[in-house]
Parts: structure tokens; sequence; C-alpha cells
């Protein structure tokens, strides 16, 4: 997938749109596990300057040459983990925090780094992942439940994604500190056979196979061709309906939380 597609299938007008309209130009924003950094590119269009840092350099790779060949120049990227920011105490008026906390074993030593490099009164708007709200419709749906069985097992046993954190966000916000919070749950949508198979193989990396694809086109299924095996169906009746943060549509839904602008650090529901 090009940079170009993820712009489109992972933007911040999907997945950061609750905490954007308190984003205003002359703030700094830090955005702790950019990833790819699409969704940070879009940050940048609303904030006057913004941040994203991840463990790995080569995830943002892509995304540092786009802002170079478009000229942006209010966004950076840096290397480094939200236990130990390299940023002075009081540094950004926003930070934002997308399908990231449930990466965490330690998510209260995270929010408290992030509070440290927050402006008092500033804004920390985060979502992760919570899959006790999936729904499931269409074609295959005892295989797609499969998947989704096997996917949360792969997860148990790597041991390094809590699924559902998302239920869990208010009151990690409340016990680091932050005032004001509230949550509120997105429901993201897979309904078309392109939705689908961003999502399938967005699964197929989790699981850390390098499959191939065989599609069908009269079916609409992608299978990869190396184990774990397993299909998706993307034909027109299928709805998918997932808790986490990932794409508007059919797919996944989110906890999120943003602070209230300009109070206290905190989280609230727009």
């Amino acid at each position: 997938m090009s940079f170009e597609d993820l712009m489109r299938t992972r933007s911040a007008a999907e997945y950061a749109d609750f905490v954007l309209a308190f984003i205003g130009d002359r703030d700094r924003v830090l955005d702790v596990g950019c990833g790819p950094g699409s969704i940070t590119v879009g940050l940048s269009q609303t904030a006057g300057h913004v941040i994203g840092v991840d463990l790995d350099e080569a995830e943002f790779t892509d995304a540092r040459t786009y802002a170079s060949e478009q000229g942006v120049g209010n966004m950076e990227f840096r290397e480094g983990s939200i236990y130990q920011l390299d940023f002075p105490d009081a540094s950004f008026d926003v930070c934002t925090l997308f399908a990231m906390l449930e990466t965490l074993d330690d998510p209260l030593a995270g929010l408290a780094e992030v509070r440290r490099v927050l402006k008092p009164g500033g804004l920390i708007g985060a979502s992760s992942i919570e899959y006790g709200g999936l729904i499931l419709h269409g074609p295959d749906e005892a295989l797609l439940r499969r998947f989704y069985q096997l996917r949360l097992q792969i997860w148990e046993a790597q041991g390094d994604v809590h699924y559902n954190r998302g239920r869990e966000l208010r009151g990690l916000l409340l016990a680091a500190g932050f005032e004001g919070v509230e949550a509120f749950v997105t429901y993201l949508s897979y309904g078309t056979e392109e939705r689908v198979r961003t999502l399938a193989w967005g699964g197929l990396r989790t699981a850390g196979t390098n499959g191939t694809w065989a599609e069908f086109p009269s079916t609409g299924s992608a299978t990869p061709r190396r184990s774990p095996s397993w299909s998706e169906r993307g034909s027109a009746g299928l709805s998918l309906l997932i808790p986490s943060p990932p794409s508007r549509g059919a797919g996944r839904s989110d906890v999120s939380l943003v602070g209230p602008g300009r109070r206290q650090p905190g989280a609230w529901t727009i």
C-alpha cells in the first residue's frame, strides 16, 4: 500500500475528527505513537507545528518523504518512546495517542510522561481498540468470526496488544491525573470490497506473515497463501462493525477521548 493510499484509508479526518476541532493554527502538537504518519500529516494541516514520535524510525520514512515532496514545513518526525519523551516539561498544547495505548504494558507510566510534556490547561486526545462491541454480518459470517477469534488469540499469545483497552481509557486518564475525562465510542465500518481487503491485509501483517493475495473478482474474496490461512469475503452484503481505531465505514469502534480546550489536561466528548 502506498503512502497516498494510507492517507486515504487512515486519515486524520477519520481517526482524529474528535480532536481536530480543538487544535488551533498556533498549537504545538505531539502525536505519540504516530506509526506511518498519515494521521500526523492531517494534523499538520490544522496545527501550528506537529511532531510525530514512534519507536522505529522506519515507520515514518514514507511520511517524511511525502512532507519533503509536498513542502510541508510545520511537521517533523522523531524516534522515541512514550516512556521517555525527549522534550522539556510543558512543551506542547496538544498530545494525541491514536491506537497506541493498547500496545503498552504500563499505560499509566506512558500517560505520566505525556502529562509532563503537556502544558497546563492543554489537551489530550486518545483512541484505543475495544473489541467488546464487534458486530459481524454477511456471507461466511462464521469464517469471519473465526478470523477475529484467531486474531485475538495471536495478540493474546504475543502479549503486545491489549485489545479491550478502549473500555479502560477513562479510568486510566483519571488515574494519570487528567481532569474532566469523558469517553465515547465510534464505530468504524468496512462495508466495501476495498475496505475489507485493507482490513484483511492488516490482519495478515498482524499475524506476522508475508502472504500473497489470490483475488477472485466473482466472489470478491481475498485469501493469503501462507499460514495462518483464512479468508475475507468482500462481496456486497458484508457489514463489519468492529471496535478499534482504523477506518470508518465498517470495521472498528474506538473509545475516544479528548481534553477540554485550554483548561486542565483532561478528556471529554465532543
